[in-house]
């Protein structure tokens, strides 16, 4: 039987800006040897969107403007990121996801430092839900009231209404930490009955670890969740000798970019000959492709928006 999720239209994307450029190369190409799909950045800065359509990956620019976008305007709480622009580029998740969705693509993103080991699309595939998402352990009232929360830095989405009409609720309410913001808007508006409550799983071994996902729906609106395997899509605890059979591992580290080199290299994850000391330069200016044109026209939208909203 052909199901829905035989027909998906994959959008596989990440957000990044100048900071991360080379971590963002350094995925990409990881991505790209496991799945065999070339990843598309959304850039935040002229900077990372020279150097990795250099390097022949799909970018869409939308640029950070300092005297456009103030977090103090709109209120937000405990912000954990060190910049406007990395709050800024870290509000495009949902925004592009939400767009997708409602144009009929299952999107699929990922953080830069959740590093691809393994190709993932058959085993989330597999998983029958709307929204599947690695888990983690912030914010601390979805953690008690589940056992776990939502990580915002690898999920997937499936068009369906319910998907949409979340995705368009987390865009709406975001609060300066995209986390947070969608953990708060499934406490607040969904009544989630899940399979079973995970207990000491924030380790990454296979005996007596997360293996399986742990699924989730609300009754009221027909959101349909899933929590992946955390000795698969690994987030806490990650140990050298645990990356053999890890899918994605994510482990908690430094936010500079130098920092999470190191803790990847400590893992033993080889990305290559990319080096923390190379400079930030596009090799070549490449013609422009024109891809996915969509993505720019809906972020030049956005930036109007944006602009209108902060006045």
């Amino acid at each position: 039987m052909i199901t829905s999720k035989d027909k998906e239209k994959l959008f596989l994307f990440t957000v990044i800006s100048e900071e991360y450029a080379k971590l963002g190369l350094a995925w990409g190409l990881q991505v790209k040897e496991v799945t065999g799909i070339k990843p598309h950045f959304v850039c935040s800065d002229e900077e990372s969107f020279r150097y990795l359509k250099s390097h022949r990956f799909p970018c869409t620019k939308y640029a950070f403007v300092e005297a456009n976008f103030a977090p103090e305007e709109k209120n937000y709480g405990e912000i954990h990121f060190p910049t406007e622009k990395a709050v800024f580029t870290i509000s495009l998740k949902l925004e592009v996801a939400s767009e997708y969705l409602k144009s009929g693509y299952t999107i699929l993103y990922s953080d830069v430092d959740a590093i691809w080991l393994k190709n993932p699309l058959a085993d989330l595939k597999s998983i029958d839900a709307d929204f599947l998402f690695q888990p983690g352990s912030f914010p601390d009232d979805a953690k008690k009231l589940w056992g776990f929360s939502a990580c915002t830095g690898f999920f997937l989405m499936r068009p369906s209404p319910q998907a949409a009409a979340f995705a368009d609720t987390v865009r709406s309410s975001f609060d300066g930490d995209d986390q947070r913001t969608l953990n708060q808007v499934l406490l607040n508006n969904y009544h989630i009955d899940w399979s079973e409550r995970p207990e000491a799983w924030e380790h990454c071994a296979i005996k007596d670890g997360w293996t399986k996902p742990v699924l989730g729906r609300c009754e009221r609106t027909g959101l349909t969740l899933a929590a992946l395997g955390h000795s698969f899509y690994q987030r806490h605890g990650t140990k050298k000798g645990f990356c053999q059979h890890a899918i994605v591992c994510h482990p908690n580290s430094p936010k500079d970019q130098d920092g999470k080199f190191e803790t990847l290299q400590g893992l033993g994850i080889n990305l290559g000959p990319i080096s923390v000391s190379q400079s930030v330069e596009p090799v070549r200016e490449p013609e422009d492709d024109g891809t996915h044109i969509e993505v720019g026209r809906f972020l030049n939208w956005f930036g109007r928006f944006w602009k209108s909203d902060q006045k």
